[in-house]
């Protein structure tokens, strides 16, 4: 297997079905970003599709500064957000929490010990509620692994301003997460058990 910049010289050279290799080793990680972004499977599907499309356009204007796979991440996170404000999409408003109960690493500790398919539910319950920059950037790091380096380049924040995105939307995310985590009974006291 050739890395990226190999296929995208072929491409550039003429050979227009090299970037399919590209579009095959980027797309799930792609429509999967757009998913957690959009959750309309459909909207999902025309935005990863889009997205290798107007990478292929501009192929041209790749100049290898990141890597293929952030370039494509970041027109894919533009068009999510572009889509979102078209849709005009009802966003809750969060005020700040107050966070008097639980440490950050406790819920966080809790959270990690839960399997798989239980992280996924209640993290894409909680992650639903975010504004779109923090559920962006949220899901590009946690859920894609991306490092604030790449977050930054994807989505054109300075690293500083992707940092405090992602303190922001963790601290929201343990709001909503404390009260759906089954924390061992009697280690921790909730003084307003059951709100939202």
């Amino acid at each position: 297997m050739q890395d990226d910049n190999y296929y995208i010289d072929r491409v550039l050279q003429g050979d227009a079905n090299a970037y399919t290799t590209l579009v095959n080793r980027h797309k799930r990680m792609i429509y999967t970003f757009a998913l957690k972004m959009v959750k309309v499977p459909e909207d999902a599907e025309e935005i990863a599709h889009d997205a290798f499309v107007n990478a292929y356009l501009s192929l041209g204007s790749f100049r290898n500064k990141c890597k293929f796979s952030t370039w494509v991440y970041r027109i894919a996170f533009n068009q999510c957000v572009s889509h979102l404000r078209k849709k005009k999409l009802e966003m809750v408003s969060i005020d700040e929490p107050r966070f008097s109960y639980f440490e950050l690493s406790e819920t966080e500790s809790v959270f990690s010990r839960l399997d798989e398919q239980e992280r996924q539910s209640i993290l894409q319950k909680a992650l639903d509620k975010l504004p779109d920059d923090e559920r962006g950037v949220i899901t590009l790091f946690y859920l894609q692994e991306c490092s604030i380096k790449e977050i930054a380049e994807i989505t054109a924040y300075s690293e500083s301003n992707v940092k405090i995105k992602l303190f922001r939307a963790r601290k929201r995310l343990w709001e909503r997460l404390k009260y759906a985590l089954p924390y061992p009974s009697g280690s921790v006291t909730v003084g307003e058990k059951g709100r939202s």
